[in-house]
């Protein structure tokens, strides 16, 4: 029987998730990149492994019974590949980081090179939790893991806030930084002159949101923080940063941004100091990943060098 680890994987995601659809989110690929995939073990296996309906997808007798085969193997390959990418070169391996823009990513990236690793940065759009009504439909918070268990990463900067939940279990992480949300608003705004703001000064106000996927993130946590708080708030839609800044100008309206904005001429930030807008910033690993061993170490200098402000 010629099956292939990734088929594999494709199984034991199907399990995890109940569907296709969810696998796919999972291991960040198509869905029709997983039905071939699942076809192509039923033809190895000569049996079906899945049993689809309206439900989803539920394994067969044969299914769970490659599945016991997939969880006993993939960790095994797993050890091998680990062991396999270090190589003669020793720690001068390609260290694939994927990553969100944060403040924290340049340290991250200049730590790690110096360390002696030769850094890829893969950009990642959204990472973790679940998409506020509205949203393009994704599962990042399953992704993640997927994109690990595919070897596309090995290592991630994500922020975290509230509204995503916990992290899947099957993922290591160090906490870089906590950091505030801030408020963009003109100079001659009723809150420009405050220390910090906190989200019940915000009722009634115009804030201005990025549409586009960059800031999915964003709309997501300040809409979320907004609704469990009780506000109310009227969204104004901007195409980009630049069209936001001045549609808040104009309508004398907040804008919501991560730090650290690029100043904006006219436009003052002040951090809104509340729990259900307050995020993490993480590094995030699978546990047997060739990262595995020096991605503490690498968070601890990390955290230290961007409290120190180095």
């Amino acid at each position: 029987m010629n099956v292939e680890i990734q088929d594999l994987r494709v199984l034991r995601a199907v399990a995890d998730t109940g569907s296709l659809a969810g696998a796919a989110r999972a291991l960040g690929v198509s869905q029709a990149a997983v039905t071939r995939r699942v076809q192509q073990l039923e033809r190895a296996a000569g049996c079906a492994v899945l049993r689809r309906d309206h439900r989803g997808a539920r394994l067969t007798s044969a299914g769970r019974l490659l599945l016991r085969c997939a969880d006993d193997l993939i960790p095994r390959v797993d050890r091998l590949l680990a062991v396999g990418g270090r190589g003669p070169a020793g720690p001068s391996e390609r260290l694939r980081v994927g990553a969100a823009p944060t403040p924290v990513l340049p340290l991250v990236a200049a730590h790690a090179v110096e360390a002696g690793d030769n850094v890829e940065l893969c950009p990642l759009s959204v990472l973790c939790g679940e998409p506020a009504a509205g949203e393009p439909a994704a599962d990042p918070g399953a992704a993640l893991p997927g994109l690990f268990r595919l070897h596309r990463l090995d290592l991630a900067v994500v922020r975290h806030c509230a509204p995503d939940g916990p992290l899947p279990d099957a993922l290591a992480h160090a906490v870089l930084a906590e950091e505030d949300l801030l408020i963009g608003v003109a100079a001659g705004h009723r809150l420009a002159a405050r220390s910090s703001l906190a989200l019940r000064d915000l009722d009634g106000e115009v804030c201005v949101l990025v549409g586009d996927r960059r800031h999915a993130d964003l709309r997501r946590h300040f809409t979320a923080a907004v609704r469990g708080a009780g506000g109310h708030v009227e969204v104004r839609w901007a195409g980009d940063e630049t069209e936001a800044a001045a549609l808040a100008c104009a309508e004398r309206g907040a804008l919501p941004a991560y730090p650290h904005p690029a100043p904006v001429p006219g436009m003052v930030y002040v951090p809104l100091v509340d729990a259900g807008t307050r995020h993490r910033l993480l590094l995030v690993w699978p546990p047997r990943g060739r990262a595995a061993g020096r991605a503490p170490g690498l968070a601890d200098r990390v955290r230290e060098a961007y409290r120190g402000g180095a």
